[in-house]
Order: C-alpha cells, then sequence, then structure tokens
C-alpha cells in the first residue's frame, strides 16, 4: 500500500552539496512513492540536473522514474494542471521566442504613434528587417524578464496606468521617453487571440494562487506530483516562491537550499532595508543582530568575502524565509534538524577559508584563530601566465601532477576536476589544441570534454549551413568552395571521398576558377564588368571540355571553350559531382535571393537541407533533426504571431540558426561530468562539488563580464531595484563564492598576468584580487606570494628544466631540446665541417653512396650545399608556405608566373617546332598566347593585353633564335654515355648520360632553350651563376670521357655560346668532377653541411664586401640575399656567422674557384634580339627561385 505523504514545505539549508543531497535521498528511501510513480525534482541548470541523477543513481542504485527539470518549465505545467488545458494553451504567446516575432510584426504597425518616436528613430531606415528583429528580440528578452520580476507593472499597464511601482510601495510616472513601453505591451496584449487572451504570466500566476488558496488544504490537486523536490538552486524568482509555498499546502514540498553560512547574514549587505521579514531561519552569530549596526560598522561583524560576493544568494535566502516556518515543518516532518552544515575547522587552507565564510567570522577573529598552512600545502594556488594558450599549456602540466600526487594521499580522477572560464568560445581553440593533442594511450593524455560550447560557429555541418544562407552575399571563391567540400556530411552528400578531393580542388584550381559562381551571380554583387572568366562555372566548362575533347593539337581550329587536358581515367566521374555541386548552388541561390513569407522559407530550407547534406552519423542525424525541428517551431512561432510579411534571408538564418544553437538542442556540446575534465564557463555546474575547481581567463575586465543595460530597461533606473533582481554583475560574483566553495581538495585560479607582447603586468580579476588580499590579510603576504607562480611565456623555457627551479613541466619534448650536444669524437675527421686548411680525403665517406650520383644531384649540391645537406643527410625538407588560397583572378603577373607562362609556351612550341622545324614562329606564339587567355591565366582586359604583349615580345626571339640554331645544327647525335667511378672511395660512382647532342662543326654540341634570364648586369653583362652549373658539370664529365661538348644556350635575355674544353683539360675536368664527386658524398655522410652558398661564394672570391651584399642583400634592390634560403637562414643568419664557420674558405674554394674559371673563360654572352630588358631584379630572383 502506497505510504501517504504529509504535504508542507521542508527547507533544509546546508553548506554542502552532498549533505544535502544525501539528507534527500535518505528521505526519498524513506517515504517512496509507488510504482511507476514519478519523482518530480526542479534544479538550476542542466549541469546540476547531471550531477543529481549520477548521485541518485550511486546512492540508491538506479536513478528511474525521475523527472529532473527546470523550475519554469514545470510551473507552466503545474498553472495548466490546476487551471485546466483549455485555460493555459501548451505554449505561452508571451514566452520570449513566441513574443519576438509578435513584436516583429507589430512594431511597423506602431512607428508611426508619437510615443514611439524613439523606437523608430532606431529603426531608421524604415526597411531594414534585421535590425528591427534584433530590437524585437531585445524587447522580447526584456518584457519577459518584466513578467518574471515585475508582474505588477504589467498589470498596471494593461489597466492603462502608465507608472513604476518601487519596492518600498510608492510609484512614479513613467519617464516621457519611454511611455512607448506601457503602449507596445497593451499592443500586444490586444493582438492575442481569445483564447490567450489571459494567459500572460502574471495572470496566469494569480489565477493559480487563487485557485490554490480555493482548496481545502490538504485536497489532492490531479495532474500535479504527491512530492516536489527543488535542489540545489541559489536564485529563484519571488513569484516561483509563491508558487511552491501555495503548492505545499496540498503536495509535499521539499527544498534543498545551498547556503553559505550558518549564521543569519542577510543584514550585513548593502540593500538589508527591503528585506525586513518577521522571521529568521538562521540563528544571529553571537546574539547580535546586524541589522541594528551601523553601516560602517559592519565589516568588523561579518566575512568580507560573503559581503563582497553574496548578495545574490542573501535576497533568496532572506525571501526563502518569508515563506519558510521552520519550527512548523521540524514538528510536521518529525526532523530532529533542519540545518546540515559541517562542523569540521579546516586543515588546509582552502578548508579554513571555507570554514571562516560559514560560520561569519570577521576579519579579526578569523586573523586572530588562523593556523598557518603547512608548507606543502597547495590548497589555493595562483597561477600567471601571458595569454589563454599559456593557461591551459600550464594548466595541463599541473593536472598530470596533481594527478601524480594528489592532495591528501586519496587518488584523484579526471571526472572530479572541472574547469570554469568565463567564455568558452575564446579557450576552445586552446583546450582543443593542448589536450587534443595527445593520442588516448599516451602517457601524459588527460580524458576531457567542453560541456556547453554552442554547436554555431563549431560544427561542419553548421558552419557549411550558415555559409549557404550567406550566399547571396558571398563571392564564392575558391578557398570557401573546397571548404564547402571539406565538410563531411556535403560531400557524401554529392559523393565525394576525402581522398578524391585533392585531385579535384587541383583539376578546378588548374581550370582556372577563382570566384564566382558564374557571370549572373558576379552581375548579383555589381561586378558585372568582370564577365565570366574565372569563375566556377567557366573552370566547369572547361573541365567538361577536356574530359570530353582531351588536349586539342596545336593546329586545331580556336575553341570556344579551351579544354582543361588533365581530367581522365575512372576518376573523371569527380567532375561530374563538381558539377551537381555547382548546379544545386546555382539553384539555390537564385531562390535565396528573393524575399519570401515564412511559409515559403520552411519549404525552401527543407530542400536546401535535402539538396545538400547527407547524414553519416548519428550526431549528424541529430543536428539535422533538430535543424528541422527549429524550422518547425519558427514557423509556428510565425503563424501564432501573425507575421505574413516577406522576410529576407538575412532574418530567417539568424531565426533559424540561433535557434539551433540553443543550449537544449542536440547539435551542441551538452555533456556534463562525461567521464573526464570538464571545461565549461562558471554557470551549468555552479555550486556543484569537485575534488578540483580551477578558474581560467579571470583577467581584469573579463571578469565579472561587462552586460550594460538597454537605455530601455526600466529595471535599471534609479530607485527601482528590488531583493532578488539579477544582474550579471552580482551573477557573477555569486559564482565566484559558488566556486571557492564546491573545491574539495584544490582551488586553481589562472590569469593572463603578464602582457604577450612587453611582460607588462597585467591586473587580475577584481574577484581574484579580493580573494588574494583576503588571504593576505589573515595568513600574510607570503602565504599568498609562495602559492602565485609566474611561467615564462614559452612553454620550452630553458627555466622549465634547471635544477634550482620551481617551475616544471611534463613535456619531455622540450627536454631535449635544452640538452647539450655530446662532443665530437676524438680523430673524427668525417664527421667535421671542413676547416680551414682540412682537404678532406676518402676517409671522409665511411660507407659506399647509397646510389650512383647523377649530375642532377651533383648540381644541386653545387647550387645549395646547405640545402642539400638537410635534404640528403638529415632527411628535412623545409616545405614552402602555403600558397595564397587562388579567390582572385590575375591582375598582374609575378615573377614566378610570368616565368610559368614563358616555360609552357615553350615547351608547347619546341613540340611543335620539332614536328616542323620551319613553322611560323610568331603564328605558333599568337596562337599559344590565345590558348592562355582562354584559359585564364592572363589577366583581363586591358593589362591582360599588356601582358600578351610583353610575352609575345619575349617568346618570338627566343623562339626564333632557338629555330636558327637548330636549322644551322639539323643532325642529332646518339647519347653519350658517362660512367666515372671514383678511384680511392669504393662505391662512390657518377653514373648518367648526355641527351639532346647535336652534330656540330668541330665538336659536338647542346642546344637549350630556358625561359630564364641567364645574364646579369648592365652595359657589360656577365653570367648569371645559378643558369649554367648544370652545363659546366655536363662539360666536365664529357671531357672525362674524352669528349669535347659545346652549347648554346638561349635565355629570356640573351644567348650564351660556350666553348668545349681543350683535349689539354681531360685531366683537370675529371679531378674537378671526382673532387665534386667526394664532397658530395662527405655531405651525405658528415656531422655539418659544406659552410658556403653559390653566389656569395663566387662574389667572395672576387671581393668580400661584395660577398656580404650577395649573402645579406644591400636594401637598395628588391632581390633578397641568399640568406633568406630557409636551411642557410637556420644555420648561419648573417653573412658574419657563414664568414666565420668553420671550412668557409676551404669549401668555398673547392667549389666554386673552378666553375668561376670555367665561367670567365668558357662562356660568351650576345645580347638577344628583341628581349625584354633585364633590369627587373624582383623578377629574375623568383625566376631563380623557379
Amino acid at each position: 500500500m502506497t505510504e501517504a505523504l504529509t504535504p508542507g514545505l521542508l527547507v533544509l539549508h546546508g553548506n554542502r552539496l552532498e549533505a544535502l543531497a544525501g539528507t534527500v535521498f535518505a528521505w526519498l528511501a524513506r517515504h517512496p512513492l509507488a510504482p511507476l510513480e514519478e519523482e518530480v525534482v526542479l534544479v538550476p541548470s542542466n549541469g546540476m540536473a547531471e550531477w543529481f541523477k549520477a548521485e541518485l543513481a550511486g546512492t540508491l542504485g538506479v536513478c528511474a522514474a525521475t523527472r529532473v527539470e527546470l523550475p519554469a518549465r514545470f510551473l507552466w505545467r503545474a498553472w495548466r494542471a490546476v487551471l485546466g488545458r483549455g485555460a493555459v494553451p501548451a505554449r505561452s504567446a508571451l514566452d520570449k521566442q513566441p513574443l519576438a516575432w509578435s513584436l516583429m510584426a507589430l512594431l511597423p504597425d506602431l512607428l508611426h504613434e508619437p510615443d514611439f518616436a524613439p523606437v523608430a528613430g532606431f529603426l531608421r531606415p524604415e526597411g531594414d528587417a534585421l535590425r528591427r528583429l534584433q530590437l524585437a528580440r531585445r524587447l522580447a528578452d526584456l518584457f519577459d524578464q518584466y513578467q518574471v520580476y515585475r508582474a505588477d507593472w504589467l498589470d498596471d499597464w494593461a489597466r492603462g496606468e502608465d507608472r513604476l511601482r518601487a519596492a518600498d510601495g510608492g510609484a512614479r510616472p513613467l519617464p516621457a521617453d519611454q511611455r512607448w513601453q506601457p503602449r507596445l505591451w497593451r499592443a500586444l496584449l490586444a493582438r492575442l487571440p481569445a483564447e490567450q487572451a489571459g494567459a500572460a504570466r502574471p495572470a496566469l500566476h494569480r489565477r493559480f494562487l487563487q485557485a490554490l488558496d480555493d482548496c481545502a488544504d490538504g485536497t489532492p490537486l490531479p495532474g500535479l506530483p504527491r512530492r516536489l523536490l527543488l535542489f540545489g538552486s541559489t536564485h529563484i524568482p519571488l513569484q516561483t516562491l509563491q508558487a511552491l509555498a501555495a503548492l505545499s499546502r496540498h503536495v509535499q514540498v521539499l527544498l534543498a537550499v545551498p547556503n553559505p553560512c550558518r549564521f543569519h547574514w542577510a543584514d550585513l549587505i548593502a540593500g538589508r532595508e527591503l528585506l525586513r521579514a518577521e522571521r529568521r531561519r538562521q540563528p544571529l552569530r553571537g546574539g547580535r543582530d546586524l541589522a541594528t549596526l551601523d553601516p560602517t560598522e559592519l565589516h568588523a561583524h561579518g566575512h568580507p568575502l560573503l559581503a563582497a560576493w553574496g548578495r545574490q544568494a542573501r535576497d533568496f535566502v532572506r525571501q526563502l524565509d518569508a515563506f519558510d516556518d521552520a519550527e512548523l515543518a521540524r514538528q510536521r516532518f518529525a526532523l530532529p534538524r533542519l540545518d546540515l552544515f559541517d562542523e569540521t575547522p579546516g586543515d588546509t587552507l582552502l578548508a579554513q577559508v571555507q570554514a571562516a565564510v560559514r560560520d561569519l567570522v570577521p576579519l579579526a577573529e578569523q586573523r586572530a584563530a588562523a593556523r598557518p598552512p603547512a608548507a606543502g600545502d597547495r590548497s589555493i594556488v595562483f597561477h600567471v601566465a601571458h595569454s589563454a594558450q599559456r593557461e591551459v599549456e600550464i594548466l595541463h602540466d599541473q593536472l598530470l601532477h596533481l594527478f601524480a600526487q594528489p592532495p591528501g594521499g586519496e587518488p584523484l580522477a579526471p571526472r572530479e576536476v572541472v574547469v570554469m572560464v568565463p567564455d568558452i568560445a575564446r579557450f576552445a581553440p586552446a583546450i582543443r589544441a593542448v589536450f587534443g593533442a595527445l593520442p588516448r594511450g599516451h602517457a601524459r593524455h588527460i580524458p576531457w570534454g567542453i560541456a556547453d560550447l554552442g554547436a554555431r560557429g563549431r560544427h561542419p555541418l553548421l558552419v557549411a549551413l550558415e555559409w549557404l544562407l550567406r550566399l547571396p552575399q558571398q563571392r564564392a571563391g575558391f578557398g570557401e568552395i573546397a571548404d564547402l567540400l571539406q565538410v563531411p556530411a556535403l560531400a557524401r552528400r554529392f559523393g565525394i571521398a576525402e581522398a578524391d578531393l585533392p585531385a579535384l580542388l587541383a583539376w578546378a584550381e588548374g581550370a582556372g576558377a577563382r570566384w564566382g559562381l558564374s557571370q549572373a551571380h558576379r552581375q548579383s554583387l555589381g561586378l558585372q564588368a568582370c564577365g565570366d572568366a574565372n569563375s566556377w562555372s567557366f573552370a566547369l566548362d572547361r573541365l567538361l571540355m577536356g574530359y570530353a575533347a582531351g588536349e586539342l593539337p596545336d593546329d586545331a581550329p580556336d575553341p570556344v571553350v579551351e579544354p582543361h587536358a588533365e581530367v581522365g581515367g575512372l576518376a573523371a566521374g569527380l567532375v561530374g559531382a563538381l558539377a551537381e555541386l555547382l548546379q544545386a548552388l546555382q539553384r539555390w541561390w537564385a531562390v535565396a535571393r528573393t524575399a519570401a513569407p515564412p511559409t515559403a522559407w520552411g519549404e525552401r530550407l527543407r530542400a536546401l537541407l535535402a539538396a545538400f547534406f547527407a547524414a553519416g552519423d548519428d550526431g549528424e542525424r541529430s543536428l539535422l533533426a533538430a535543424l528541422d525541428d527549429a524550422l518547425a517551431q519558427w514557423l509556428q512561432d510565425c503563424e501564432d504571431a501573425g507575421l505574413a510579411e516577406a522576410l529576407d534571408l538575412d532574418v530567417v538564418r539568424e531565426a533559424w540558426l540561433d535557434a539551433v544553437d540553443d543550449p537544449g538542442q542536440p547539435g551542441g556540446a551538452r555533456r556534463f561530468r562525461a567521464g573526464g575534465v570538464t571545461f565549461c564557463t562558471l554557470l551549468p555546474l555552479r555550486a556543484v562539488p569537485f575534488q578540483v575547481v580551477c578558474l581560467l581567463g579571470m583577467n581584469d575586465g573579463d571578469y565579472p563580464r561587462r552586460s550594460p543595460r538597454s537605455d530601455f530597461d526600466l529595471m535599471a533606473l534609479p530607485g527601482q531595484a528590488r531583493p532578488g533582481d539579477r544582474s550579471r554583475r552580482d551573477d557573477d560574483r555569486q559564482l565566484m563564492l559558488d566556486a571557492l566553495l564546491a573545491a574539495r581538495r584544490v582551488l586553481y585560479v589562472s590569469w593572463a598576468g603578464r602582457s604577450v607582447r612587453d611582460h607588462s603586468e597585467q591586473p587580475p580579476s577584481v574577484l581574484v584580487a579580493q580573494l588574494r588580499d583576503h588571504l593576505g590579510a589573515v595568513w600574510g603576504e607570503d602565504t599568498v606570494r609562495v602559492r602565485t607562480t609566474e611561467h615564462p611565456l614559452q612553454p620550452f623555457s630553458r627555466r622549465y628544466f634547471e635544477a634550482a627551479s620551481a617551475l616544471f613541466t611534463h613535456a619531455d619534448e622540450w627536454r631535449s631540446a635544452h640538452e647539450d650536444a655530446p662532443p665530437p669524437a676524438e680523430g673524427d675527421g668525417g664527421g667535421r665541417a671542413p676547416a680551414a686548411g682540412d682537404a678532406p680525403g676518402p676517409a671522409a665517406v665511411a660507407a659506399p653512396a647509397a646510389a650512383p650520383l647523377t649530375l642532377a644531384r651533383l648540381a644541386d649540391f653545387v647550387r645549395h650545399p646547405v640545402k642539400d645537406f638537410f635534404r640528403h643527410r638529415l632527411q628535412v625538407v623545409f616545405p614552402q608556405q602555403d600558397g595564397v588560397v587562388p579567390d582572385d583572378e590575375a591582375f598582374a603577373l609575378d615573377g614566378l608566373q610570368r616565368w610559368q607562362l614563358l616555360d609552357d609556351a615553350l615547351q608547347a612550341a619546341r613540340r611543335r617546332l620539332d614536328a616542323d622545324p620551319r613553322a611560323d614562329v610568331a603564328a605558333l606564339v599568337q596562337r599559344r598566347l590565345a590558348r592562355e587567355r582562354r584559359a585564364g591565366r592572363l589577366p583581363m582586359a586591358a593589362p591582360g593585353r599588356r601582358v600578351e604583349a610583353e610575352l609575345a615580345a619575349r617568346l618570338a626571339p627566343m623562339l626564333a633564335a632557338w629555330q636558327q640554331l637548330r636549322l644551322q645544327h639539323p643532325q642529332p647525335r646518339a647519347r653519350l654515355s658517362v660512367w666515372l667511378p671514383h678511384p680511392e672511395v669504393p662505391g662512390l660512382v657518377l653514373d648518367d648520360a648526355l641527351d639532346g647532342l647535336r652534330e656540330g662543326a668541330a665538336a659536338p654540341m647542346l642546344i637549350e632553350l630556358r625561359a630564364s634570364r641567364i645574364a646579369i648586369g648592365g652595359k657589360t653583362p656577365s653570367p648569371r651563376p645559378t643558369a649554367f652549373v648544370d652545363l659546366w658539370l655536363r662539360a666536365l664529365a664529357a671531357a672525362a670521357g674524352g669528349e669535347a661538348v659545346g652549347a648554346t644556350l638561349v635565355g629570356a635575355d640573351a644567348v650564351a655560346t660556350i666553348a668545349p674544353l681543350a683535349p689539354d683539360d681531360t685531366t683537370q675536368a675529371r679531378t674537378t668532377l671526382l673532387d665534386l664527386m667526394q664532397a658530395c658524398a662527405a655531405s651525405d655522410r658528415g656531422d655539418a653541411p659544406w659552410p658556403t652558398a653559390l653566389l656569395t661564394g663566387l662574389a667572395w672570391l672576387d671581393d668580400e664586401g661584395r660577398a656580404r651584399t650577395a649573402y645579406e642583400g644591400n636594401g637598395f634592390t628588391r632581390q633578397p640575399g641568399e640568406r633568406h634560403e630557409p636551411c642557410l637562414a637556420r644555420l648561419f643568419p648573417d653573412f658574419e656567422a657563414l664568414h666565420q664557420a668553420p671550412g668557409f674558405e676551404t669549401a668555398t674554394s673547392r667549389l666554386y674557384a673552378p666553375y668561376r674559371a670555367w665561367l670567365q673563360s668558357q662562356v660568351t654572352l650576345q645580347g638577344l634580339e628583341g628581349a625584354a630588358p633585364a633590369d627587373d631584379e624582383a623578377r629574375d630572383g623568383t625566376e631563380e627561385a623557379a
């Protein structure tokens, strides 16, 4: 048989949530409900709900048949149960969300009335619906607050009395510029349908209280639970308290209230005159009534932190006293005690602070009774960092230390740690970067989770959706579409696998996709002059043409669309997927540009989701369901508000995505205490006990958070404050008090106390400063100083590894960076860089080469000996910086782009001239440049014509000279094999061949054509050193094999004639080549590179002053020095470092003296008729890099 429950109000106070929970659970076990009867528990936040359910399951073995919800939701259900479902709708039209849309529809009809002049001024120019929505939302939030905290104002306004009642019972007229608010409220009520005319919360609340008063005490009420539990709230509105008190006459109502202090402390804080009450729940400390003291004396009779931070809890506890008859409750429920405060004095510093708050100990008494904390007591610690990233890095190390050496000796688990920050969105990237860097199973991995981070701007699907909802204003750049394709749900919808994406993007970039869906899309942005070139439709046409036709022959008629011939094979189906995506984007863009009523937007947005996204896991399915639910709710709100006007996409986007990002939606991360360290803001887990509570980001100005009230918030007017009013300032101070009292073993506080720019000191939050001042006043400044740690700017600072330092880190990768390198072994000549006077011999090569050397490899070594050492000895390649995302078409060409166009054109022309040696060069050039123009590689309009003319002027003389040389030497010659083993180093072999030889008048010759400049200087040009290294090595290889080979090199600015080496030079050529082979092999096996560089070494052989300029640049030209090469920059940051390096002179002489002599004796330059002037040094440098 089910036990009858005694109706009444039972209020339990306690300073520890665990004790309150234990008592409540024992009460529930002693007085169980009927089987399958639901227990109703009201909690202040979702975080508290998770904690309560976990504790209930841990104590009773299971948490079942328990409804845990927020008070406002239960209160609405109670109103419907008592007043009837016909009188109370399922959802109020005056709730914040539907109210916003009612205001959205109503405001345009009222703006022309005189009272609404201030509102009309804010909304100018009229017709800006997004601005109107922003105002409507702010007003909806304000009226929602009025319904909870100023119901009497709304009652007066509904009756036509435009006044403001004060807490003392007086009233004052409304300011003239605020008279529009009562008028707006009456207009809202007039718009409500008949069935909702009395559905305003103040009216429902009065009727609810009256209905309960009309029922005899103890009368069961159908639809209401027999027992109601309010747990863990430090603040609820007076309206809710009144409802609970009225319900307690018919149901059993238990309130478990966290109270920081066991004594009566409400009169400790300013504003006590507003809280006069006949009853006091808590006793007076020492029999002294604080209400009788002068305010200037209160500091001597209370706890300073409680006075500074506890206003919100004070208001709640004092309002609760008006309803709480403790003696009656004790008699009715037969409980020996209702106050569950602990009695422990506290052993640690943290416990002593909490005990002093609990016992309301004034500062002077604390100072007299304080026990010095133990030397190893770290129950309250402060850490000073330079940035949010460093705060998280420091926290990771400190948590590892706490887990390894837990305070008190009892094991500490990650789920017993909470990290709270003022702004979780600001800290989320740093948290992921630090805590997410190590994989599971790693010794330093700490399980973690972010609890209350919104999904908007974070979840890939929502990021993609928001971009689509902004498409009419987007440029649709290459990077934007590439990001879109990386969203799994969207790529899945169009059948694009992650592995296929690089190839597809490379094809699109090569086809000229830069920005704009099409010419029409560009025209909508006011950029119709740009035409269709380099748009996505332009690139798609090229890709499809390339797939259909391939590369067109050189003599084919000019096509309308230049094909991109790289598309082919089985992967060509990717182009079809891209075409489908672009067609979907075009259709959506055409639809999204036009305004439509909400019902039409509902159809459009559901079609949008179906067209672009396919869920692949439960998370995506849940998010898509949440999007559909939010859309359905928005449509219902608009229908209820009578909003049928055509809305722009901007308004619809903000309404839809804001609703999805609501904390109650499943799209965001909302898991609390999921088994690891919990990161969240201070609100969700307020007052929930944790062994370790960490507060990060406690910077001055960041906490307490700034939240200026609206200038039309009438509750902020002077003299209008009431007990229990919510304010961001009081909320944040109460949250700080809750965090201090929730920590069981450690309270960890950090802030960015040093500037990341100049290391200047930055103050902490005023709340942290108050805590530190209090600790210093009671236990002395030394206690605060030894518990404050200032950390260096970098996590790899040497200070973390010094023996005498108190700093530490568990990141062992930084330790190895500070370990001294072991000295080289005695006599280990092969491992050293070549010192002055050294002549590294065969002993420098400890083992045979892994593969035969080639002339190309030797050329790389000679050009960049340091870079070659990094690549081949250290296996380190410094990739070039990521190129700029190609979001813009070309407006001008830099040096590298010009070189690439020249090189492509030369290669195509060579192929044509190989087939037809007497072809018309001018026609070839014009045809090739026309193809480049159709491919979108040239700038548009006049700049493009200018570049085309410049390229033609450069290409024509180069090809003419090369054609003439080929006609003079028409007979090809067989390739010349090169096989040169080193006589002293076993296994060291040069194995290559000379191709492209042609019969010359006296000796075989090479005819080369290159897009780069080959001369340097003005009136008397000299050979550009970087252009001839490979030709020098080929000449040496031919001479070493007994063959004299000449060469002619046609460059962009000159023609170089290279005389063959004389027969007397054969021995010297062989010796030089063997020496270069040995040097290259020694580099591959040594411990340091050859300390020299090509241009610097050649300049040093001529003049040391020129060498410095060659290495560092002279600052007068845009030509950078050689030190800008990454490998050289890391080892030799300036010329002095390179010049002083052991072996510089030897290395330079051995590598470059023979090359210098060859350039001076064998190379002759002639000007190239019609060549572009060689005066663009920046372009030259780019070409050399190419």
